[in-house]
C-alpha cells in the first residue's frame, strides 16, 4: 500500500459493528472519494489518488463489503452505503467536503447530496448510476439470477487465476468493444488483484448482494434512479462521462445538465465507463480545476472532449 500511495495512511474505523477501511492523506480542502460496485478505493482511484492528494485532503472509502472493509452477511443498499460515507466523514471531523463518486459510488454520492446537502460542498459524478436507467447488459442479467450468478463469479475467479493476462485483456476488449483502451487499464497486477478478490467467497457474496439489491428493475424504478430529483442539487456539480460507456450512456449526463441548477458536463470522447483510469492526466486536471473554480458553470456548461 505504501509503495503505491506513499502520501496516504491506511486506516480503519468501526461503524455499527462494521470495520470500514479507508485511505487518508494530504491537506487543504477535503475531498471524499467513493468507488463503484465490486471495486475499492485503491483499485478505482489508482491513477488519481496521488495527483489529487497533492492539492487536497483526500479520504477514499472502501464501502462495506468491498476492498479491505468487513463483508458481513447483510442487505447492501444505497442507504447503507450513504450512511457509511456520512459516518466516515464524521469520524474524520469533516462536516462538509467535496464528494466524488464513480458508477455505483456516484449514486452513493448523489444520495448523500440529496439527503444531507449540508455535507456536500461540491459534487462530482463519474459515469454514475442514478442519473438515468442503465442499459440492460447481458452480464449483469446473468449475475442477477440466483444460482447462475454465483456460478459465474466463481468461474470468473478461476479464469482470472489461470488464464494468461493477455487473453483476459483481449476478451475484455472484445466485450467492451474497446480493445485499444483495455491494455492501458488492465495491467497484469490489476488482473491478479481482482482474481484474489473474487477468490474470496465473502467478497462474491457481498458483490452479488449489492448488485441484486440495487440493480433489479423494481429497485431502479423505486428510487435508485433519481433523475427527477436533480433540480434539488444546488451545489456546484460536475458530471464526467465516457462517450463509450456500455452501461450508462453519455446521453444521461447531457440530459441531466438541463436539470441541474449549477451543473457542468465533460464528455471524454475516447473513454468508456472509467475515464478516471482511461485518461487519468486529463481527468485529474479537470477535477482539480473544478474544485478550485467558482460555480460549476465557470467558463462553460458543457464541452465535448478532444482526443
Amino acid at each position: 500500500m505504501a509503495a503505491s500511495f506513499p502520501s496516504f495512511d491506511s486506516r480503519t474505523v468501526t461503524v455499527d459493528g462494521v470495520n470500514l477501511h479507508y485511505l487518508c492523506g494530504g491537506s487543504g480542502s477535503p475531498l471524499v472519494l467513493v468507488h463503484g460496485l465490486g471495486s475499492s478505493a485503491a483499485v478505482e482511484f489508482y491513477y488519481n489518488l496521488e495527483p489529487l492528494v497533492a492539492h487536497h485532503r483526500v479520504v477514499a472509502i472502501d464501502l462495506p463489503g468491498f476492498g479491505q472493509s468487513d463483508k458481513p452477511l447483510l442487505e447492501y443498499t444505497i442507504d447503507l452505503f450513504v450512511k457509511a460515507v456520512s459516518d466516515l466523514m464524521a469520524s474524520e471531523g469533516l462536516p462538509r467536503a467535496a464528494v466524488m463518486g464513480v458508477s455505483l459510488g456516484g449514486r452513493v454520492a448523489l444520495g448523500l447530496a440529496l439527503t444531507s446537502p449540508e455535507q456536500v460542498e461540491r459534487l462530482i459524478l463519474v459515469d454514475a448510476l442514478g442519473v438515468g436507467p442503465p442499459r440492460r447488459v447481458l452480464a449483469y442479467r446473468i449475475l442477477l439470477t440466483k444460482g447462475l450468478g454465483e456460478l459465474t463469479l466463481s468461474g470468473t475467479a478461476r479464469a482470472l487465476r489461470r488464464m494468461n493476462p493477455a487473453t483476459i485483456r483481449r476478451f475484455w476488449g472484445w466485450y467492451l468493444n474497446r480493445p485499444g483502451r483495455v491494455d492501458s487499464i488492465w495491467s497484469n497486477q490489476r488482473i491478479a488483484d481482482h482474481g484474489a478478490l473474487l477468490s474470496r467467497p465473502e467478497y462474491r457474496a457481498a458483490y452479488l448482494a449489492a448488485l441484486r439489491s440495487i440493480a433489479g428493475m423494481r429497485s431502479l424504478r423505486n428510487g435508485v434512479v433519481v433523475e427527477a430529483r436533480l433540480p434539488e442539487l444546488r451545489m456546484p456539480t460536475l458530471l464526467v462521462w465516457g462517450r463509450h460507456d456500455h452501461i450508462f450512456p453519455a446521453s444521461h449526463a447531457e440530459a441531466a445538465l438541463k436539470r441541474l441548477p449549477n451543473g457542468r458536463v465533460e464528455i471524454f470522447e475516447e473513454s468508456g465507463h472509467t475515464p478516471q483510469m482511461e485518461e487519468p492526466e486529463r481527468f485529474n486536471q479537470l477535477v482539480l480545476d473544478f474544485l478550485s473554480s467558482g460555480d460549476a458553470r465557470g467558463e462553460r456548461r458543457s464541452r465535448p472532449a478532444t482526443s
